[in-house]
């Protein structure tokens, strides 16, 4: 069986914002069995921070250069291979608590990439019994791999890790998914645990009898210097392309992520619809990054 226990991460000394703490609200409301740990900085129980520092060097990389989104990943699959547990983002919201999966081996959802508009896994929500041989394949990914393949976001290296070991994984029109069985791990429907997809503006309609979260899409841009970093890691000497993407601290901001509102937390939804609408309107135009003010569209630079 999988443990009764939510696993996050956020920095020790970061104040959480108004949407992370409306979706973390919605677990403690909808899961109040569950234990929920955060992991940062200063943790040693469950994850050994410092020694997975010094033990993992795409960890210790990521964490010196501030790559928050892959210092996450590390430790979700860390984490739960160590402990087992439930793994979510802080843009996931929760419905209904995780008791009827907690069966399985291990459990993830499907997305559907709007790019290219297939759909893929996406363990912005992720469940394991400790010790799965998944996960592990996953961190031996990490301590290889990851410095010869182009590959470096989760959804990425967790469906090449699962096709390499199962073969290819496809899934059909949202209406037609069913719940795909395999050894090690089950993977669910979109609606389930991503019943909107990026981009998409939030319909309460969206929300079926089986849903249990909802993933918000709250994560930053990538900045240019991180970008080029991520495409070339796997084609020149690690020092060499350090030194060429992390020797100036250039930062663009992402203007959205800091928007809040005094609203009420009886309704964790609503709220977090309004604090991503803006971010639901970028998707809708993307060749340029666009603020809206009072209704009008500023272009801010070209992406």
């Amino acid at each position: 069986m999988i443990p009764k226990r939510i696993f996050y991460v956020w920095g020790a000394n970061e104040k959480k914002r108004r949407d992370v703490n409306l979706c973390i609200l919605s677990w403690l409301e909808k899961c109040p069995e569950y234990e929920i740990i955060e992991i940062n900085e200063n943790s040693v129980e469950h994850f050994n921070f410092k020694k997975e520092l010094e033990n993992n060097l795409w960890f210790r990389i990521a964490y010196e250069n501030k790559l928050y989104a892959y210092i996450a990943d590390y430790i979700r699959v860390k984490v739960l291979y160590d402990h087992g547990g439930i793994y979510l983002d802080t843009d996931v919201s929760t419905f209904k608590n995780f008791d009827n999966f907690l069966h399985n081996k291990a459990f993830v959802g499907i997305q559907n990439d709007t790019k290219t508009n297939k759909n893929i896994l996406e363990p912005a929500i992720l469940g394991s019994e400790a010790g799965n041989e998944i996960l592990k394949d996953i961190l031996n990914f990490y301590n290889n791999d990851i410095w010869k393949l182009p590959l470096y976001t989760m959804p990425q290296i967790f469906q090449y890790v699962l096709e390499k070991k199962y073969g290819e994984i496809t899934a059909p029109e949202k209406a037609l998914q069913t719940i795909i069985e395999l050894k090690d791990i089950s993977i669910y429907p979109e609606r389930y645990f991503i019943p909107m997809r990026v981009g998409e503006t939030f319909n309460k309609d969206c929300i079926e009898d089986d849903t249990v979260t909802i993933h918000w899409f709250g994560g930053s841009w990538v900045k240019s210097n991180i970008d080029y970093f991520l495409r070339n890691k796997h084609k020149y000497k690690l020092k060499t392309l350090l030194k060429k993407c992390f020797s100036t601290k250039t930062i663009i901001a992402n203007p959205f992520l800091n928007i809040t509102k005094n609203c009420s937390v009886i309704n964790c939804t609503l709220d977090l619809h309004f604090l991503f609408r803006f971010k639901y309107r970028y998707y809708k135009h993307r060749r340029y990054l666009t603020l809206f003010i009072f209704g009008i569209q500023i272009p801010l630079w070209r992406t």
